[in-house]
């Protein structure tokens, strides 16, 4: 009888100190953040679903159920969505793969319910958004009733006629608000509400340099309202054979004195990323099996392009520039979307190659704001919208910019050199000298790599030539600098590019040629399909820009 007691005392303070269970697995001493991910048909736990902090990772056990000692800054909790699961959106369509953290918490748990696929989603259809950057009611009026419904549209024509797949998602590029933060919880409801004819498509975002709050001291604090709208700062998906990257390339290094010109833009950034945000990374692909046979779509907010020691407009090279290019090369494949800069750029990386033989493509896409909301035009004259990419497998395979309110057949514009832009304010301007005398065609997203322009006149093919140096468009500048009030000394307003082609008008005089067309044949490299544009009118002023 004495021995039963002894074990009887053994069993109940076994039990007492492994007394926190879930699904059947004991919660280790010291974890304070758990949970079980089960799979909504079958009721069963998940096995090898990887979990994040953002700070660290770890992986469900048989039964579903993640543990971990959470980072003492921890914000969030979220899942990696695998392939053969649905992206989870909640009641107002918005995505619903992460939870908020309870830091007072002994042990935070939180759950997750995964709805299987039928078949994993090996194509499916990208919508691009970049920098909506609003700043006051009237920008976030433009997006609703322009950008979003143009959108839909666009969505309920392409999946229509079956040319996009009806497996449909958003990715924002950041610059979501401008600085205000009176405009964070209208900018929350429009992203939840981008509809078409199929449902609510989710928006998955990073934040941008105008997303850090201008108003506080250091980098944690200045993250805190995106966080709080749009959940985590760094994450992850998997989709088919794809894996998708989305980080903040923001790194916050003060706040500027107050500026009465310039009271939104006080937020002092250099480009790249953190140490932890490496290590955070380099756990994420650790964790993706078969990269050799994946394509990763890694998707921040500045460009990494040729690089940069210092400032905002590239990722430094001293913030692990090449580390990042480098760890990317591991895939077959892999693509990099880019917002920031508020015009289109494709950039090569030729010295960063992946395991399929291809070189790092990067993709700079216009912004869905334009010049802030200042016009329907960019910085360099390309009209605002979006774009539409259809992934298939490993690869993009079709890629189309769509302008906000237009038709997909407008790609470029086509200016006389010899001509003068006089507006309002008697202010000339003109084409540089070697420009006169020649048809410009200026044709936003297209490079020399995968674009073949050129121009016909009575049946006869000539190929165009790309301007060696950066040009400006002086029909859009004269808007801006004539109609619109900016500042000519205000750079941002006048961004030259390389996006320009040229031919010698056999008169000399492009107004006077008759039987001409423009033609830009563009091939995605990703399927080798084929789109041409055409033009046979020149833009002679701004009007309808």
């Amino acid at each position: 009888m004495k021995l039963l007691n002894i074990v009887l005392v053994f069993l109940t303070l076994s039990t007492s100190a492994f007394a926190e269970r879930i699904g059947g697995t004991r919660i280790r001493k010291g974890n304070d953040l758990a949970g079980i991910i089960t799979d909504s048909r079958t009721g069963k736990g998940i096995k090898g679903v990887a979990v994040s902090d953002g700070y660290g990772f770890t992986l469900t056990d048989k039964r579903g159920v993640y543990q971990m000692k959470a980072d003492p800054r921890a914000r969030t909790v979220w899942y990696r969505t695998p392939s053969r699961y649905g992206m989870a959106q909640d009641e107002t369509g918005a995505p619903a793969f992460y939870a908020y953290r309870d830091a007072s918490a002994k042990l935070d748990r939180h759950d997750f319910v995964l709805e299987p696929l039928d078949n994993e989603e090996n194509e499916f259809t990208l919508v691009i958004l970049a920098d909506p950057q609003c700043q006051s009611d009237f920008d976030v009026n433009r997006l609703r009733t322009e950008t979003i419904s143009d959108v839909g549209r666009t969505l309920d024509e392409g999946v229509g006629s079956g040319r996009y797949s009806a497996n449909v998602y958003g990715v924002g590029l950041g610059d979501i608000i401008y600085d205000n933060f009176d405009i964070w919880a209208p900018m929350h409801e429009l992203f939840r509400s981008v509809s078409w004819s199929g449902g609510k498509m989710p928006v998955y975002n990073i934040p941008g340099n105008h997303d850090h709050s201008n108003k506080v001291t250091n980098a944690y604090d200045a993250i805190d309202n995106y966080i709080r709208w749009f959940g985590p700062q760094d994450y992850s998906f998997d989709r088919g054979k794809v894996h998708f990257v989305m980080m903040d390339n923001i790194i916050f290094t003060g706040t500027q004195p107050d500026n009465e010109q310039k009271p939104w833009n006080n937020c002092l950034y250099v480009s790249g990323f953190t140490d932890e945000q490496m290590e955070w990374l380099q756990q994420d692909l650790a964790l993706v099996d078969g990269k050799e046979d994946k394509l990763v779509v890694f998707c921040t907010h500045s460009p990494f392009r040729q690089g940069a020691e210092t400032g905002g407009g590239n990722v430094n090279y001293g913030r692990h520039y090449d580390d990042v290019l480098s760890a990317l090369t591991a895939f077959k494949s892999a693509e990099i979307l880019i917002g920031h800069t508020h015009y289109p750029e494709t950039y090569i990386h030729k010295d960063y190659v992946c395991k399929g033989g291809g070189a790092i493509r990067e993709h700079v896409f216009g912004s869905v704001c334009g010049a802030w909301w200042h016009a329907n035009i960019c910085v360099d004259g390309t009209p605002n919208g979006y774009a539409v990419y259809q992934v298939g497998g490993t690869a993009f395979t079709d890629e189309v910019a769509r302008f906000t309110g237009q038709p997909e057949t407008l790609q470029m514009r086509v200016y006389d050199g010899n001509q003068v832009y006089d507006g309002t304010k008697g202010v000339e301007f003109k084409w540089e000298e070697d420009l006169k005398g020649k048809f410009i065609a200026t044709v936003w997203y297209a490079n020399p790599e995968d674009w073949k322009i050129e121009f016909i006149q009575d049946g006869v093919v000539y190929p165009m030539q790309q301007v060696t140096r950066r040009q400006r468009d002086w029909c859009c500048y004269s808007y801006f600098i004539n109609e619109n009030g900016r500042n000519p000394k205000n750079k941002s307003y006048w961004t030259n590019r390389l996006h320009y082609w040229t031919f010698a008008a056999p008169s000399g005089d492009p107004s006077s040629e008759k039987g001409w067309v423009i033609r830009a044949t563009h091939t995605v490299p990703g399927s080798g399909k084929v789109h041409v544009y055409s033009c046979d009118t020149l833009q002679e002023d701004y009007e309808g820009l």
